[in-house]
């Protein structure tokens, strides 16, 4: 499921408050500073906040998402979907559900690109 539109977001990095935007395709940039036009961009929020260590992400609603948590939530959650315990599963599938809703992308199927793409940097194929 991917937005229609940009969502806008702000970034709280180091007692900054940066405006950004979210494209449905997953590209992600920062304005750095407005004065000079300098921006961030990357491939997804993930890769851009490999750039702002510590920082989150609040979304229009006025839910922060803290990005190291969510990262390892969203890990956690797709492990356990994959489980024999039904009920784990199925609790997993709910927060991947909820998450997927909060941020307008399946968080899950993200996760396991960016896992398939940190493969293949390492040199790992599959067949």
């Amino acid at each position: 499921m991917q937005p229609v539109f940009t969502r806008g977001f702000r970034l709280h990095h180091n007692g900054q408050v940066l405006d950004g935007a979210e494209f449905p395709s997953g590209r992600t940039f920062v304005i750095d500073d407005p004065e000079f036009g300098l921006a961030t961009v990357a491939t997804s929020l993930e890769e851009l906040l490999k750039g702002y260590h510590g920082a989150r992400v609040e979304r229009p609603d006025g839910q922060p998402v803290p990005t190291a948590l969510l990262l390892d939530l969203v890990n956690i959650a797709a492990q356990a979907a994959d489980s024999d315990d039904v009920r784990r599963a199925d609790v997993a599938r709910a927060v991947l559900g909820q998450l997927t809703k909060h941020l307008g992308y399946d968080v899950a199927e993200r996760a396991a690109e960016q896992e398939a793409a940190r493969a293949l940097a390492r040199g790992e194929t599959h067949l």
